[in-house]
């Protein structure tokens, strides 16, 4: 009986397991493709897979903000792959459902600098965004 409770459970866990994929929305193709004739920097952001602490349930996408331009929307274990030119910029996230979130968002002042970096991004218990570096 144990084992078959226990198959049970990796069958239901397997099938909550997602991998990463690109996003399915972007909304600023010149930004996803790179241009050789400029430095630039290679951005990723990734939308993390929660359990807890999003209310919207998965169903809004978080919206991925460049220097004031949006670049992609992300649901749930989303990435985006972006080119900046070398120099700062300001990276925003926030949700697309403006009724749940209440002007809520997190933004990080960046330095392109030539080297390849990555971010993710997760909205915490109390609703608010983090997002942080990875590399």
């Amino acid at each position: 009986m144990k084992k078959i409770i226990l198959a049970v459970a990796v069958l239901i866990l397997a099938g909550c397991a997602r991998p990463y994929g690109p996003a399915e929305i972007v909304l600023n193709q010149q930004l996803v493709t790179p241009n050789p004739t400029e430095q630039q920097t290679k951005i990723t952001v990734t939308r993390l897979k929660q359990f807890s602490g999003n209310t919207s349930g998965g169903n809004c996408k978080f919206l991925i903000n460049i220097d004031k331009t949006d670049v992609a929307l992300l649901r749930q274990n989303q990435f985006i792959t972006v080119y900046l030119k070398n120099g700062p910029h300001k990276l925003r996230v926030s949700n697309e459902c403006s009724t749940f979130d209440l002007g809520m968002r997190k933004t990080l002042d960046i330095s392109a600098d030539g080297t390849p970096q990555e971010y993710v991004t997760e909205v915490g218990v109390w609703r608010q965004y983090r997002m942080w570096r990875t590399k």
